[in-house]
């Protein structure tokens, strides 16, 4: 019986293989990673987009408040519900009320997980150039805030109003 004679192989092939399939698997997993960061930087975006809107609508809808006369004075000497003077020693409002609560007017929102809210503060009367000192007229600031619909995202808008006293 004859024996047949193999020549040997040192194996180098496998090791080529293996290694570049290394590489691949570390690049491969780069990329999932990196398009992840992509997807979350664009949800972030849409979702601070959303708070903006809804901020921006709570705000038009209390600046329309105030323009239209649709509250009482009294409510700005509750100091509640939405309704507040300024008080000029006091930290500023927006920083420390609960917007969740009523002590904040709630807007109207279908899609945000929480809705946007408003104040409106009653600042000192003014009296414009070329009006009768006797008739000041009365400073509202608007504050709303806002988040997206994962509830991150805050977005806090203010506007200012001066309104003649007719």
């Amino acid at each position: 019986m004859k024996k047949i004679h193999m020549p040997k192989h040192r194996g180098s092939t496998l090791i080529i293989t293996l290694v570049l399939m290394l590489i691949l698997t570390i690049l491969a997993v780069r990329e999932t990673s990196f398009n992840s960061m992509l997807t979350r930087v664009a949800t972030n975006a849409g979702d601070a987009l959303v708070s903006f809107e809804t901020t921006e609508a709570a705000l038009y809808q209390g600046v329309n408040q105030v323009i239209s006369g649709k509250y009482n004075l009294n409510d700005f000497l509750a100091n509640s519900r939405g309704f507040y003077t300024l008080k000029p020693n006091d930290a500023p409002l927006w920083t420390t009320i609960n917007w969740a609560s009523n002590a904040a007017i709630q807007a109207y929102q279908s899609s945000a997980s929480v809705k946007a809210a408003y104040i409106i503060e009653q600042l000192p009367s003014v009296t414009p150039p070329g009006q009768a000192m006797s008739k000041p007229s009365f400073v509202y600031r608007v504050t709303a805030r806002g988040v997206g619909v994962s509830g991150g995202a805050a977005i806090l808008l203010q506007s200012t109003l001066v309104v003649p006293n007719n």
